[in-house]
């Protein structure tokens, strides 16, 4: 089976090819804000190196965020247009999900951070989760007795506090997650529902002021 990865939800982009379990082509490139200039051209790169035809693929896994309006918004196109022309499956997994393969312990949170006091957070328990925007001083964090990792790519102020609030009730592991475990990650996508393309849709990082304010209302 050959899978296609996608991600340009990030300042970097990442494209991989993975062939029975096995990584055939990877590229990892800082390209942030110009993710449209490379993303085709690096997907190309991997197919011509691997002596792949991308009609052979069986199928396509992207990211759909929380991420970047300008960067995710090109990936899922692109996955999207690469499934429907080529007749492929696609399979979607989040960010947050994405930070935490290959971590296991009672808790596994994820954090993508936005600014001032909110992030999207994932927190993932017996394979129940919550994705959501979540203010720094949520209930949601009101957890005591257990072992959690926290991934995240960046170690901001957020995550600071959010690791000291945790630590007074729980032995708390921070991660800074520096790149995806591919393999696993693909295998997990594999595993869900394919999605039909046209129901694909990006996760942006910011929310809109309006939504900030009704959870603030609610919250």
């Amino acid at each position: 089976m050959k899978t296609l990865f996608i991600d340009s939800s990030r300042k970097k982009l990442s494209v991989a090819l993975l062939m029975d379990n096995n990584i055939v082509g990877l590229s990892n490139i800082e390209s942030y804000n110009k993710h449209s200039n490379f993303l085709m051209n690096e997907i190309k790169k991997i197919f011509d190196n691997s002596d792949i035809d991308i009609k052979n693929i069986d199928n396509i896994v992207v990211l759909n965020g929380p991420g970047s309006f300008t960067g995710i918004r090109v990936g899922v196109t692109i996955a999207k247009t690469l499934a429907w022309s080529l007749n492929k499956d696609i399979y979607v997994v989040s960010n947050l999900k994405a930070l935490t393969i290959g971590y296991i312990d009672d808790i596994v949170i994820s954090v993508i951070y936005d600014k001032s006091n909110y992030s999207y957070v994932g927190i993932y328990e017996n394979d129940k989760e919550i994705e959501d925007y979540i203010n720094i001083n949520s209930e949601i964090f009101n957890i005591n007795n257990k072992k959690i990792t926290i991934c995240t790519i960046d170690n901001n102020d957020y995550v600071n506090t959010l690791k000291s609030k945790l630590l007074v009730n729980n032995n708390v592991t921070l991660k800074i997650i520096k790149d995806y475990d591919y393999v696993n990650l693909i295998k997990y996508a594999l595993s869900k529902s394919k999605v039909n393309p046209h129901l694909v849709n990006p996760i942006y990082l910011k929310k809109i002021d309006a939504e900030k304010n009704d959870y603030k209302k609610v919250s």
